[in-house]
């Protein structure tokens, strides 16, 4: 920890030895500071092993070259969790195993002004185009059911769909939901299954996007979004593990009974 803080405070002497070899009249030019707080940063930084001083002149050490790529890193991975800690806080992390170094390029969506469902509606977006699409899902809505009918019946893609007893209850009985089911399930390319436990969030993989969704007790919170390789080996693995613990209940051509 201490050389963290160490590492923290004395930073921009850091990169200074980064760029190469300084002497301290340099470095009280280049960091516009005293003299003084040169030598205060280069003896903390050579107390801790960072720094070294070579014919006159200081630079990192390889342990001080190790530390400054270490802490670059622990920089970008703590921007990440600030930067997603709307969705952050809604994961259930230990259920999904999800490392948030995955969501490096992701976009995130909230709420906004005048759009309280925006992540909703994102999501509908990206199904309006989607050809394949793989959905875990905790909970549905009408509107994205008849966009998912549209672009099944009406446009040829696929789906298949994992999702809770309580939903495939709806998606059967429903008089909304039901006949839109039906639709899907006659065409041959539209899977349903249930899962009997609760699920945690909505993971979606619609061609070669990734959404990952979150909601407080049915109320949608966050959505994220992303394309990255690594992002989709993990949605495809965690739709994987959903479906082979499900029950199927529509499969190809069996018509939905209702």
């Amino acid at each position: 920890m201490e050389v963290m803080e160490v590492l923290l405070r004395r930073s921009s002497f850091v990169e200074a030895f980064a760029e190469g070899q300084k002497d301290k009249r340099t470095l009280v030019e280049e960091l516009s500071c005293s003299r003084s707080t040169v030598d205060r940063s280069i003896r903390e930084l050579e107390t801790l092993g960072v720094a070294e001083c070579v014919d006159g002149k200081y630079c990192l050490t390889p342990f001080g070259e190790m530390a400054r790529t270490a802490f670059a890193d622990f920089e970008e991975r703590l921007d990440q969790w600030f930067r997603f800690a709307p969705f952050l806080q809604w994961l259930p992390h230990d259920e999904l195993g999800l490392d948030v170094e995955l969501l490096a390029d992701a976009d995130l969506y909230l709420p906004e002004p005048g759009d309280p469902w925006a992540m909703v509606n994102r999501h509908v977006t990206v199904a309006a185009q989607a050809s394949e699409m793989r959905l875990v899902l905790p909970l549905t809505g009408l509107h994205a059911h008849r966009v998912i009918r549209e672009r099944i019946v009406d446009a040829g893609a696929q789906a298949t769909v994992v999702t809770t007893s309580e939903v495939v209850h709806t998606y059967q009985s429903d008089d909304a939901y039901a006949p839109l089911t039906e639709e899907m399930a006659e065409t041959e390319r539209y899977a349903l299954y249930q899962y009997d436990d609760p699920v945690p969030c909505f993971v979606g993989l619609l061609d070669g996007t990734v959404q990952i969704g979150v909601d407080d007790g049915g109320e949608p919170k966050a959505l994220v979004e992303g394309e990255s390789p690594a992002l989709r080996e993990w949605a495809e693995a965690t739709i994987d593990e959903f479906e082979r613990a499900a029950t199927p209940v529509v499969t190809a051509a069996e018509p939905v009974e209702h």
